[in-house]
């Protein structure tokens, strides 16, 4: 208790002394560190100091406090006493600020300035770096070790032959941090300090090679910088000689995953990819920081697969000349030899006599079509084939247009065939044709036409020998179809003219039927027709009590035709022969030619006629003479075995017909005629024909043949004859019969015989 007192007691005093200013300390304290650092980093063994200004030798004892997560506390670890503070190995949680002040007796002096002191957590790393990555010869390089603060630090420096070695120290507490050296390896360093040593983390690799005198070069086998889609190609690496140094190889290459150490590589089926730069080096393999230089870069070029082209300096050439062809590869690169074909691609390299090649220059001496290629390498790399030149002999043949059939004249509607000829020679040709018509020909020898208005024009022809379309004929004199002028082709076929003979009928005499056209042996066939007449009129009833005129009507055209046997593929001869011939008929006939066949018009009726009546139709004349006056009346009368009666008159000009409905048992009706002109007439009643009657009409004043007995001459006599039958007249007696009067001679009149038997006679002398 007393000394607890006494203590408080003293205390007072001093502060008394001191408040009253008659005793001040004037030492001030202040902290640092034991070295002076600008930076600690975690792990360093640190310690701060409390120095006193001015404190002399006075014996003081110190006080620590500090805002650092490690603080002092009481015991072992009880802050110190003395002027050196010892953290030991510093951390983060020494990081913070520290104060300190002294005491001596009953004197303290003021706390410090707060110190700040900061602990970095990670150790530095220094960045080593040389002025030149390669020594030459005997030269040197010059290493930095680079740290924050460098003074600060003393540094050691390593070096290994390989990445696989372990480092080996070469310079050790070296205040510089730049060092020289002139081997070749593998370097780094590391910065130290404290008396302990503590070390900053290792810096970084840096490799020094040592170049020997030797230059690495690329070469390329074969030697080609420009190289094609599919080739194969070596790039090697090459040293000049050295038989003490084993080498291992580098190269820099595009698109490369591995690179290869040796000195070969090869490219075996190249693409694009493998286009761009290549070099390499060499390294010693027992030093293999002992290289070469850097070869110079090589570059490789890989396109598409080339195309050969292929030209001629002709593509025609005559009897035993030749054609000098080229064949070359673009783009433009060494190596090619060259590979001739003629006809197919695919077929093997000529080889003949007729073929000289030289490099890509050949002379052909033989018509054909020519193909060639290039290739280079081993194995034989080739290109696309070239495009195709076809070359030919020149021929002189010339090339002629016909029409075929060769006719005279030719008409619209026929069908023809225009052909091209090619005259001399046998070769297989191709054709051409141009026309100035509205038609455009088909490519071939020959095409079939239909004449028309359209197809007036001129025709043209060529040949080109097949193989060698460049070797042509020449185009042909032009041929012309002209449809409107008339002369060699006509607008319309000509219309056929029929004649018979004769034209009055013998009994049992032939009919000889004549067709007539402009040149009948042009490739006319004729075709030969019985002509029926038609009419379409409403037909009256035939009159009772007196006869009924005739009235004149044209029925132009109103035939029907019918083909007589043996006609159906028309005759060669434009005549005809019908046997047997007894009753009036009429004829025409027409022509046709070609395929299909073109046929005319049907040619203008032609009659012949027969006196005789071979059927139970009958026409009578009245008066019963065949010639008459023009004023004279005349009645005909017709008698059929049909109530249908038709009265038919043909004149020069014109053909009448008058018919009728009869209404009599025996259908019979008259017809009265004035002024009735020359001509024949007969009757019809149903399908049958009476005789045709020839009637001559004289104007008054003319010489007239005169007589009833020259219309018909019948004989009623008959002769025992026995099985001949021979009748006793004379048929010989018909024809036609004119007279004659001071020398004015009277129109012809036809005169038939007809002859008959008595019927009691007749039957008397019939057998049985």
């Amino acid at each position: 208790m007393g000394h607890s007192l006494l203590g408080v007691l003293s205390l007072f005093l001093l502060n008394t002394f001191l408040s009253c200013g008659h005793t001040e300390l004037s030492n001030r304290s202040f902290v640092m560190l034991q070295h002076n650092w600008t930076q600690i980093f975690s792990g360093e063994k640190i310690s701060v100091r409390c120095e006193i200004q001015g404190g002399g030798d006075t014996q003081w004892e110190y006080e620590w406090r500090t805002t650092s997560s490690h603080q002092p506390v009481t015991g072992t670890n009880t802050a110190p006493t003395h002027n050196e503070y010892r953290l030991g190995t510093a951390s983060v949680f020494h990081s913070g600020e520290y104060w300190c002040k002294a005491r001596a007796d009953l004197y303290s002096s003021e706390w410090s300035d707060a110190f700040q002191l900061r602990v970095t957590p990670n150790k530095p790393r220094p960045r080593l770096t040389a002025d030149n990555t390669t020594i030459t010869g005997k030269g040197s390089v010059a290493l930095i070790c680079s740290v924050d603060n460098a003074a600060e630090w003393r540094y050691d420096w390593f070096r290994r032959t390989s990445a696989s070695y372990v480092a080996q120290i070469i310079r050790y507490n070296e205040t510089d941090d730049e060092i020289s050296i002139s081997e070749e390896g593998i370097y780094n360093c590391r910065g130290r300090r404290g008396d302990t040593s503590f070390f900053t983390e290792d810096s970084n690799l840096v490799t020094i090679e040592n170049r020997v005198s030797h230059k690495a070069s690329v070469a390329l086998q074969p030697d080609w910088s420009l190289i094609f889609s599919g080739e194969m190609i070596t790039v090697r690496c090459e040293v000049p000689a050295d038989v003490l140094t084993e080498w291992e190889y580098e190269w820099t290459k595009p698109n490369s995953t591995t690179v290869p150490t040796h000195n070969e590589y090869r490219i075996v089926n190249a693409s694009s990819s493998d286009s761009g730069s290549y070099r390499c080096l060499a390294k010693d393999k027992k030093n293999l920081n002992s290289t070469t230089e850097w070869s110079d870069v090589v570059t490789l070029t890989v396109s598409e697969r080339p195309a050969a082209n292929l030209s001629a300096d002709h593509r025609a050439f005559p009897v035993g000349g030749s054609v000098l062809l080229t064949c070359s590869v673009g783009p433009s690169s060494p190596g090619w030899n060259y590979y001739w074909y003629r006809g197919e691609k695919t077929s093997e390299p000529l080889t003949d006599e007729d073929f000289k090649s030289n490099g890509q220059s050949a002379s052909a001496s033989r018509e054909g079509l020519y193909w060639c290629r290039g290739g280079r390498g081993d194995p034989v790399y080739y290109t696309e084939y070239s495009n195709s030149v076809s070359i030919h002999e020149i021929v002189h043949n010339r090339a002629a247009v016909t029409l075929q059939p060769n006719w005279p004249n030719r008409y619209s509607g026929e069908t023809v065939t225009l052909r091209c000829e090619i005259q001399g020679g046998d070769s297989e040709w191709e054709y051409e044709w141009t026309a100035t018509s509205s038609h455009t020909p088909p490519n071939t020898n020959e095409f079939r036409i239909s004449l028309g208005s359209h197809l007036s024009g001129s025709y043209w022809c060529q040949g080109r020998l097949k193989g060698a379309r460049q070797n042509s004929t020449g185009w042909s004199v032009p041929f012309t179809l002209d449809l409107s002028n008339g002369e060699s082709i006509s607008a319309a076929a000509p219309r056929p003219v029929v004649t018979v003979s004769p034209s009055w009928l013998t009994p049992g005499a032939s009919v000889t039927l004549t067709c007539g056209v402009p040149h009948p042996t042009a490739g006319w066939r004729f075709y030969w027709y019985r002509v029926y007449l038609i009419s379409s009129f409403q037909v009256p009833r035939c009159p009772q009590s007196y006869p009924h005129r005739m009235s004149p009507m044209d029925i132009l055209d109103e035939y029907r035709y019918e083909l007589l046997p043996g006609s159906n593929g028309g005759t060669e001869q434009n005549s005809s022969v019908i046997q047997g011939q007894t009753k009036s008929a009429g004829y025409a006939c027409r022509a046709g030619r070609g395929d299909p066949v073109f046929y005319t018009d049907y040619s203008e009726p032609e009659w012949v006629w027969s006196g005789d009546s071979y059927s139970s139709v009958s026409v009578t004349v009245t008066p019963d003479r065949v010639q008459h006056f023009k004023r004279d009346k005349i009645h005909l009368t017709c008698e059929g075995n049909s109530n249908k009666l038709r009265l038919w008159m043909f004149t020069r000009d014109e053909v009448r017909l008058s018919e009728c409905v009869s209404q009599e048992t025996i259908p019979r009706s008259t017809w009265s005629m004035e002024d009735l002109p020359s001509g024949v007439v007969w009757c019809e009643s149903g399908s049958e024909l009476s005789n045709a009657v020839n009637i001559t009409s004289a104007a008054y004043g003319s010489e007239n043949l005169y007589s009833t007995s020259l219309s018909t001459k019948m004989v009623n006599s008959c002769s025992d004859v026995g099985e001949t039958g021979n009748l006793s007249c004379v048929k010989s007696d018909e024809g036609f019969y004119k007279c004659e009067h001071s020398g004015v001679f009277s129109p012809e009149s036809w005169m038939s015989v007809k002859c008959e038997c008595d019927q009691y006679e007749v039957e008397k002398e019939s057998p049985g």
